[in-house]
């Protein structure tokens, strides 16, 4: 893509939004207009993870490699946030606020630097509602991209791919629009104005990156995402980058599946990646069981600095949901690169077990 096609895509998101807000100010006020007082919105939610961790294969006190937010070994508090949201009606708002490891990688923290005492707003937007459910959303929001989110209770496996932690952002700042395709149930539009990727977050210019995504949510459980994000990494980056990211996921009775893929290019380097995982959940979705396996090739060191090199991981994880609140995990990872890239270069191989304890409201 060229620079000229990179400011037509930017264009065409700036007028989009335009319409979508002209469209508004052509409907009846009426339409966007209620009585619902904001406390009567108001939800308030929380969420405690802790983990202990081990590396089979070198000091405890030394980060695990290809990590990001289980970078550390030993008992840890990964994350402690609470949520504040309130459904746009018209005018809503979300504001998660963390504390713990997690919040630390969030900050910008090297992997392993990481301190209990750190805090970090995750997200932190404002919402606008808009006739035919149009949504706006302004300020830092997690990424629209990849099979996995942040929070590890929301995932099947507590350990996130490499993919997650390498191939695609975080979070953002910027603009966002949502718009429910008419007709079509389940279908959405999505084109943002960023910043940046917020890997970690960093100073504000003129470079900035456009979002354009679709998504689909169907019956089984199936969804659909395809998000494509053209621009500036970050205000010292040279090149803009282009990330095409891309999910499928679908169940059938008590197996779930889903399929991730990442392909991205700046200045001439790429590097490009899948991710298959599998959930079964038996007795009565009593105990679940999921793997996953994947791949990351990063011949031109673009995702991870070294050049030449591929990551391939597997990863079998158990989990005994409580009630509907509380789940407790326990997982073993295998992590291979080539070159050697484990204990400073020493090893190719890496195996870690974790033990994990969530709770949330």
């Amino acid at each position: 893509m060229t620079r000229s096609e990179a400011r037509h895509l930017l264009h065409l998101v700036v007028v989009s939004v335009l319409a979508v807000a002209s469209a508004a100010r052509a409907e009846d006020p009426a339409a966007v207009t209620s009585t619902t007082r904001w406390y009567d919105r108001l939800e308030v939610h929380g969420l405690v993870d802790t983990s202990y961790g081990a590396n089979l294969d070198q000091p405890q006190s030394a980060p695990n490699a290809l990590r990001a937010f289980d970078a550390a070994n030993g008992f840890q508090l990964v994350f402690a946030k609470l949520t504040a949201q309130a459904a746009p009606a018209p005018v809503g708002f979300r504001l998660d606020l963390g504390v713990g490891t997690t919040a630390s990688v969030l900050s910008g923290k090297p992997v392993g630097g990481s301190s209990v005492g750190d805090a970090v707003v995750e997200q932190g937007f404002v919402s606008f509602k808009l006739p035919r459910d149009i949504v706006i959303d302004a300020g830092r929001f997690v990424t629209n991209a990849g099979a996995e989110v942040i929070e590890a209770k929301d995932d099947w496996l507590y350990s996130r791919s490499i993919l997650f932690n390498y191939a695609i952002p975080f979070t953002h700042t910027g603009a966002r629009v949502t718009v429910p395709v008419p007709g079509a149930e389940g279908l959405s539009l999505m084109g943002s104005i960023l910043n940046g990727w917020d890997n970690p977050p960093g100073k504000v210019g003129s470079k900035k990156a456009g979002h354009l995504g679709v998504s689909y949510a169907g019956p089984s459980s199936t969804v659909a995402t395809v998000n494509v994000i053209y621009g500036y990494v970050n205000q010292d980056a040279v090149d803009p980058r282009l990330l095409l990211d891309a999910v499928l996921g679908r169940a059938f009775g008590p197996l779930s599946v889903n399929v991730n893929g990442d392909w991205a290019r700046e200045g001439g380097r790429a590097y490009e990646g899948v991710a298959l995982m599998a959930r079964f959940a038996f007795l009565a979705d009593r105990l679940r069981v999921s793997a996953r396996g994947e791949i990351l090739r990063d011949r031109d060191g673009l995702a991870l600095t070294v050049a030449g090199a591929d990551y391939l991981e597997g990863t079998l994880g158990v989990s005994l949901p409580i009630g509907s609140s509380a789940e407790v995990r326990l997982e073993g990872r295998h992590d291979h690169s080539s070159p050697r890239t484990f204990r400073g270069g020493a090893s190719g191989d890496q195996t870690t077990v974790q033990a994990a304890a969530l709770a949330w409201f």
